[in-house]
């Protein structure tokens, strides 16, 4: 696909639902206003997904793949939610969800480099065992997250969310780190030959997935004010459709971190397209239908925006 292609599906997806969105075409004035509020509620609609689309992008060079991004978010959620508001919020619940983070993308990394289990086996298993512990947290309950107001709301998400995948796309493509998860992501052997740290390139790429599954979780509940056992379930199909309709292909070796973002929004469009119609009981249909188109994208086109690109035609 070529790099314009990406961002005209955004603009004629706009076109379409916008007007579905809450926004009125009254006169000027009415629409700006209208619009100016669409844009906020899209951008912290989209922050979490714009913070996680950037390890699950890493992680997809890698030849990777990580379906328990969802369940992770909402355990460390759970565990949080067991703090109270304020200092104990911040001195106790932050440092305990930053060593959960850390443990369960480790785990997801150990599990894969360690012993050698296909990705998409060992992350669906943790998929269901996280989720298993959030029901054990916090059971059949609905607890009120601590995460203050604001970090769920333009002024917090946003600006969060764009300084890590800013600054963090930013080394990492002026890094070895880059090259190394490109080369191993395209043949892990010839990567080993090559003197690339294998395994420890994949525990780095899970270990920032579940830091960024810390900082979603915050964003997220504090947006939505509680959480609960089912709290994000399908999370993690949104963050994938997302890097895969961005251009970055499932067999790894290159990708896309401005792809992925700009997936992001067409997700997000989507999402509050079909709240503002009354049909969100479609979005699992639709992001099931673009999830094959991204890969079938994928596989004859690859994204002139790839790193590591390969261009058929």
């Amino acid at each position: 696909m070529k790099q314009w292609t990406l961002p005209i599906l955004l603009t004629i997806e706009m076109i379409v639902l916008v007007p579905y969105s809450g926004v009125r075409f009254e006169s000027p004035s009415i629409f700006l206003t209208d619009f100016g509020f669409y844009l906020s509620d899209l951008c912290a609609t989209a922050a979490p997904l714009l913070i996680l689309s950037f390890g699950m992008t890493l992680v997809l060079m890698t030849a990777g793949i990580d379906l328990s991004i969802g369940s992770m978010v909402a355990l460390i959620a759970c565990i949080l939610s067991l703090f109270d508001p304020g200092l104990s919020f911040w001195m106790l619940g932050i440092p305990c969800g930053f060593l959960l983070a850390i443990g369960l993308g480790w785990f997801n990394g150990w599990l894969i480099a360690g012993l050698d289990i296909p990705p998409i086996i060992a992350t669906l298993g943790t998929l269901f065992f996280y989720r298993g512990l959030c029901e054990v947290v916090i059971g059949g309950r609905e607890n009120i997250s601590p995460a203050p107001v604001w970090l769920g709301d333009v002024y917090g998400s946003v600006p969060l969310a764009m300084t890590l995948t800013g600054l963090g796309g930013w080394y990492f493509y002026q890094s070895r780190w880059r090259r190394e998860i490109q080369m191993l992501g395209g043949n892990r052997i010839a990567a080993r030959y090559a003197g690339i740290p294998v395994q420890r390139r994949i525990y780095e790429t899970y270990l920032l997935m579940g830091i960024l599954a810390l900082v979603a979780a915050l964003c997220a509940s504090a947006r939505d004010g509680s959480v609960k056992a089912s709290w994000q379930t399908g999370l993690e199909l949104q963050v994938i459709v997302a890097v895969i309709l961005g251009g970055t292909p499932v067999h790894g070796g290159s990708g896309t971190i401005r792809g992925s973002l700009i997936g992001v929004f067409i997700i997000s469009v989507l999402e509050l397209g079909l709240m503002g119609l009354g049909k969100s009981e479609l979005k699992p249909l639709l992001l099931g239908f673009l999830l094959v188109t991204g890969v079938a994208l994928n596989t004859h086109f690859q994204f002139s925006g790839s790193e590591g690109a390969t261009h058929k035609e």
